[in-house]
């Protein structure tokens, strides 16, 4: 889940939705919003996770694809294995739209760890002017042909060797 994602959308995604479309838990629960999945998943034991997810199908994944428009936390979830780990990815992702909320609303960004600073590329060459290299591609594409031509030429006068083990291509005439 490395991309940004814009506060407007965080918000659409945290929001709860209407009830016609809600995710319904095999113990009877209609989950309408991430955070409820997350805290139901908190509750629930394995056998309510391997009712919802098995080798066949993933139900949360399903569901937060198509209507939480989640896509990126959706890839995240394809795979997983184990309860705890859905759990894990979903309150990831969950603080990570709040953080995004909290920053817009704040306008400031909130702390993070200290990076290493980084360091600074050296010098590249200036690159050549666009018709100078437009003029350079030309001359390796009409080499190229050449080259093409003649080796087709040669390789009509004389017989391709026979295919090992197979039995000589037919002519389509």
């Amino acid at each position: 889940m490395k991309r940004k994602v814009p506060a407007a959308v965080a918000k659409g995604i945290l929001a709860r939705v209407p009830f016609q479309v809600s995710f319904w838990l095999c113990t009877n629960e209609n989950l309408r919003s991430l955070n409820d999945v997350y805290e139901a998943l908190e509750r629930a034991n394995d056998e309510v996770f391997r009712y919802h997810v098995n080798r066949d199908k993933n139900d949360f994944e399903v569901w937060i694809r198509e209507v939480i428009k989640d896509k990126d936390l959706a890839r995240e979830i394809a795979r997983v294995k184990t309860r705890e780990t859905l759990v894990r990815k979903i309150r990831e992702r969950v603080d990570e739209l709040k953080s995004v909320i909290k920053r817009n609303e704040t306008g400031k960004k909130p702390a993070r760890k200290a990076r290493k600073p980084r360091r600074r590329a050296a010098a590249r060459p200036a690159k050549p002017k666009r018709k100078a290299r437009k003029a350079k591609q030309r001359t390796k594409t009409a080499k190229r042909r050449a080259s093409r031509a003649r080796s087709s030429h040669s390789s009509r006068l004389h017989k391709q060797p026979r295919r090992k083990g197979k039995k000589p291509r037919r002519s389509r005439r």
